[in-house]
């Protein structure tokens, strides 16, 4: 025996109700599909992934010289193990340390100078912020290097230039990595202004640069037997003056 089959006639065809889209006072102006497409910082974002992938690798592979690299610069016994271990700029590690460092600190320093001053001068876009930022850093610490060889030179001190410059490679190598998460919060986080980020990453910057002039004081000192007068042009000649240059670079390409 057949079924019989129930129709609710309560509902209405969808098929032969008038659409939603037809009967309005709206008036069309693109006839063509658009993608909506949000701002979005695909430069960051790209350097911030390949530095996590190349901190990733060093972990894996390298825990053990990365773990004893932060406590170098802090423990003096480590950075002793270095000396030993001939810590140069050929080391594996060492390299790409050096790279996230100039990386961190150029995204940074870019961060900040686009928040409080948005793009202008020389640097119109952001990639080209990046690119003389990181072009100034990495001329900044060639010429340093070159000021300490030459200035152990001049003081037949190659010793104490030696350890100085592994007290810099050091402290770029550490401050690369604690600048790490602060440049991805400044970079992808909401929830909290900026400000917060860019003030904890210049207090970090800060106290790490304290550290090593505190260390390379004692490196001359002990090495040179130096009076105040050479520990004053020390200052003046291999931190201060350098930070002054790049911030004054930096402030020109804005301008």
């Amino acid at each position: 025996m057949p079924h019989a089959t129930l129709v609710n006639t309560a509902i209405p065809d969808s098929l032969k109700t008038t659409s939603l889209f037809k009967e309005h006072l709206l008036t069309t102006k693109n006839t063509e599909y658009k993608f909506h497409y949000t701002h979005y910082d695909y430069l960051a974002a790209s350097i911030l992934l390949f530095s996590f992938t190349l901190f990733v690798w060093l972990y894996a592979s390298y825990f053990k010289r990365l773990n004893n690299t932060i406590k170098g610069f802090f423990i003096n016994r480590f950075a002793n193990q270095f000396s030993r271990d001939e810590f140069s700029f050929g080391n594996r590690v060492t390299v790409f340390l050096s790279i996230m460092f100039v990386f961190m600190i150029t995204l940074f320093v870019s961060q900040t100078v686009k928040y409080y001053y948005g793009l202008g001068g020389v640097a119109n876009n952001f990639f080209q912020l990046n690119l003389i930022v990181s072009g100034i850093v990495l001329l900044i610490y060639l010429v340093k290097f070159i000021v300490i060889k030459f200035s152990g030179f001049i003081f037949h001190a190659p010793k104490p230039a030696s350890e100085y410059i592994l007290t810099v490679l050091l402290f770029c190598n550490t401050l690369g990595l604690f600048m790490f998460p602060v440049v991805i919060c400044i970079s992808f986080v909401r929830q909290i202004s900026p400000v917060v980020f860019i003030y904890s990453g210049e207090i970090i910057i800060g106290l790490f640069v304290i550290t090593r002039i505190a260390k390379g004081m004692l490196i001359w000192v002990n090495g040179l037997r130096a009076s105040l007068f050479y520990l004053f042009l020390y200052l003046c000649a291999l931190e201060i003056l350098p930070f002054i240059i790049m911030v004054k670079l930096v402030s020109l390409t804005i301008k």
